[in-house]
């Protein structure tokens, strides 16, 4: 009820009886407190209560052993006397009246009695599945191999899998699952580094939905895969807070001017001159003719959500169709790639949604935002090819691993310090291989 509603009544109750007309009075009545720690007082009431059946003194349970002899000898025959064996007993009380049966000794020893902890809603799959795992621990407790865990016998077990790999027939090979032991090994690749691209990072995207140009204006925009493949990602903030990354895309007919920009780079020493004529006039035609280029659109930003490096994602390109065979002088630059498939390491990935135009303009306030980019490209200077064949050597030089194991041993081979000398330069490469070390070399002499 609200307050509004609420009635109070107050009433006072009267009481008319008068205070008694004298003072409380206090009377000694003498007792004994001992009685009370004595049962005597309730003899009578034990009397009284009738029993409802016949028992002796001890209410059937005997409490003085003094009258069972050898009571306190260990002898108490008289207290639990022996069953006559001429007594007949009924067949459901002889199977109750078994002897213990200990359990029997091994080896001189007493084995113990094994007991299954079983629930009553136990499941039959379970209990095999743990069953077959604990035989499955036993095997390989029984049958322990000592393996050499040293980095020396890795590397040789690693270079014995090439050989190994290279003998075996593909026709061979059988699914390692029981259940597809029918198929069959239609095709085989090797396996390489991407070495053209090595020095490259790159980072998996994950969009919240297919990337196109469709903007706040124009939502039915599309954009064809070759557009989408020259988009543009541009972080426009980094901070404790939040990152931003706005998405730019070129125009349809402007991606076979790209592609003509890209044979068109300019070299590194033109790039000053090129900054000095965009800051005075972007819309200088004398820009386009220094520099080719195409301008870029924004199309929509994106928040990033999370960023973590990866662990399992790799990157795979396949190359169908082997190297041309009228190719004698091994020293040429191989003009393709040999048939197989190149990886390439992933760095990170991220993961992106969308954003909202008011949080666009609120960025506006302490970001610098582009409407429109133009882009165009250069050549890489000295050190960027430094370290670019630094990164390539890693994969691309068949001595970088034997000189890497002696700087980390500190001028010494690790496998010769421990008996097995692995020299990478005595190891005989396969035709192939000798192609690709020597256009490593050629580009090594022409950047000198």
């Amino acid at each position: 009820m609200s307050k509004k509603s609420d009635l109070l009544v107050r009433v006072r109750y009267l009481n008319p009886v008068p205070n008694p007309p004298f003072p409380p009075k206090l009377l000694n009545i003498s007792t004994d407190i001992n009685r009370l720690g004595e049962p005597s007082y309730l003899n009578h009431l034990a009397a009284s209560t009738q029993l409802p059946m016949l028992v002796d003194s001890e209410m059937g349970m005997p409490l003085d052993m003094n009258a069972y002899d050898g009571i306190w000898d260990g002898q108490d025959q008289s207290l639990n006397p022996t069953l006559d064996a001429g007594r007949i007993h009924h067949p459901i009380d002889v199977q109750l009246l078994a002897p213990f049966n200990p359990p029997p000794e091994l080896n001189g020893e007493a084995k113990p009695v094994v007991t299954t902890e079983v629930s009553w809603m136990r499941n039959n799959n379970y209990l095999t599945r743990k069953n077959n795992a604990r035989r499955k621990e036993a095997a390989e407790a029984k049958a322990e191999e000592v393996i050499d865990a040293s980095e020396a016998a890795q590397i040789i077990a690693i270079e014995r899998t090439f050989h190994d790999l290279h003998d075996q027939d593909p026709k061979d090979i059988r699914h390692p699952d029981k259940k597809k032991k029918g198929l069959r090994v239609v095709e085989s690749y090797d396996i390489l580094p991407d070495i053209d691209t090595w020095s490259n990072t790159y980072a998996l995207v994950r969009f919240p939905e297919r990337p196109s140009a469709a903007t706040a204006i124009n939502p039915a925009a599309t954009a064809s895969s070759p557009r989408l493949s020259k988009a543009i990602l541009r972080p426009i903030r980094e901070d404790e807070d939040q990152q931003m990354i706005e998405f730019y895309l070129p125009k349809e007919e402007d991606l076979s001017s790209l592609d003509e920009a890209y044979e068109k780079a300019v070299s590194p020493d033109e790039v000053e001159n090129i900054y000095n004529v965009s800051a005075e006039d972007p819309n200088d035609p004398a820009l386009t003719e220094i520099f080719p280029h195409v301008q870029y659109d924004r199309i929509r930003m994106y928040e990033v959500l999370s960023t973590a490096p990866t662990t399992k994602e790799i990157l795979l390109s396949f190359q169908e169709g082997d190297q041309e065979e009228d190719q004698e002088d091994i020293d040429e630059r191989p003009k393709k790639k040999r048939k197989g498939v190149y990886y390439h390491g992933i760095d990170f990935k991220t993961l992106l949604r969308k954003t909202r135009a008011k949080r666009r303009d609120e960025v506006a306030e302490s970001a610098d935002l582009w409407d429109k980019a133009v882009v165009g490209y250069r050549q890489p200077g000295e050190d960027e090819n430094d370290t670019r064949n630094q990164a390539r050597g890693k994969v691309a030089d068949p001595t970088w691993a034997n000189a890497e194991l002696r700087r980390l041993r500190g001028g010494d081979n690790m496998a010769e310090l421990q008996g097995e000398a692995i020299q990478d330069e005595d190891v005989e490469l396969d035709e192939e291989a000798q192609k690709i070390e020597a256009a490593v070399h050629e580009e090594d002499v022409d950047d000198d």
